[in-house]
């Protein structure tokens, strides 16, 4: 069984850190991963932190720091979708922000671990982005009142994506794309359909063209209703969220048996004493998939390892 737990701010505990000091650092950020996997022998690895400010900050947005155990996080707007500028300039990749951090760590983790772990480095998606530059009640009363200003927006962090993905694919780095923002009931699955598909296909096109062969888009949430689209996007891994139903999401789906889907658990679940109900219902979960990777939500910044460690053995 596969192994994939979401560790971001938890990287930093592992080393003694604040996840601000692990995120602006190469050396801290490729000692904590490290330190990751050396831990929790995971089967993929993800090269990022706080993985949605990446793009916005290389933009020019400012990050604030909301506590000492917390990711940074922007601190507000930086674009007012109803007055967007008549020319949305793409950052400088890989020079701006922490764009060539990300590349250095990646690959010298990918140089230490490589051959025993899948590494891949953080990428937004489109919509997430925008959200995050923008504000996803404004994009979302522009696309209902069709007025083009969030097309506009979504055409510029697409491409903004794009970019990226093609510097990391350069670097000879695999590429993990979050845009969880677009779960519903954020955007209806029509919505889905019509203004976001479009642009995830876009992306994994581009990844799939490169020869990345595992190819994973996680939107986190309740996305059951979109499970089926989403596996038209050219993505082969999936996530089924700790908060969608299995069942549901796994009939929406259809067939999967060209594809993985990650099932989450939720970590606030797990203790030391693992209640036996909890790993039979998690054990059926993964069996409806015939691809599964066992997942996690977010680890916290403190959270036991010990408690992952119980799982894994109840799933061997």
């Amino acid at each position: 069984m596969k192994l994939e737990p979401a560790i971001y701010e938890h990287k930093a505990a592992l080393i003694n850190k604040s996840p601000a000091e692990v995120a602006n650092s190469a050396e801290l950020l490729t000692k904590a991963i490290l330190k990751e996997y050396e831990i929790y022998q995971a089967d993929y690895i993800t090269v990022g932190l706080d993985v949605y400010n990446i793009e916005a900050e290389a933009l020019g947005a400012e990050l604030i720091i909301p506590s000492e155990n917390e990711c940074p996080d922007l601190a507000g707007l930086l674009y007012d979708l109803n007055d967007l500028p008549k020319q949305l300039k793409l950052p400088a990749i890989p020079d701006a922000g922490r764009f060539q951090l990300l590349i250095d760590v990646g690959n010298k983790v990918k140089n230490t671990i490589g051959d025993k772990t899948v590494v891949r480095v953080a990428a937004s998606g489109p919509v997430t982005m925008a959200a995050k530059l923008a504000g996803i009640e404004d994009i979302i009363m522009s696309l209902c009142m069709e007025d083009g200003n969030t097309q506009k927006l979504f055409e510029f962090t697409t491409q903004i994506a794009e970019k990226w993905c093609d510097c990391l694919r350069d670097n000879g780095l695999d590429v993990i794309i979050f845009d969880s923002m677009v779960a519903p009931p954020m955007f209806s699955p029509s919505m889905y359909e019509i203004f976001i598909l479009p642009l995830h296909k876009r992306i994994m096109s581009k990844l799939e063209q490169s020869s990345q062969t595992e190819r994973e888009l996680v939107i986190g949430g309740n996305t059951g209703e979109i499970a089926q689209l989403m596996q038209q996007s050219g993505a082969n891994i999936l996530l089924c969220d700790y908060t969608e139903d299995a069942t549901t999401f796994k009939t929406n789906l259809g067939d999967d048996l060209n594809i993985q889907v990650r099932r989450n658990i939720n970590p606030a679940l797990l203790t030391e004493k693992n209640d036996k109900e909890l790993i039979a219902k998690f054990r059926k979960e993964l069996a409806l998939f015939t691809n599964p990777i066992a997942g996690t939500g977010i680890l916290p910044y403190n959270f036991v390892p010990d408690f992952l460690f119980h799982l894994q053995a109840s799933l061997k």
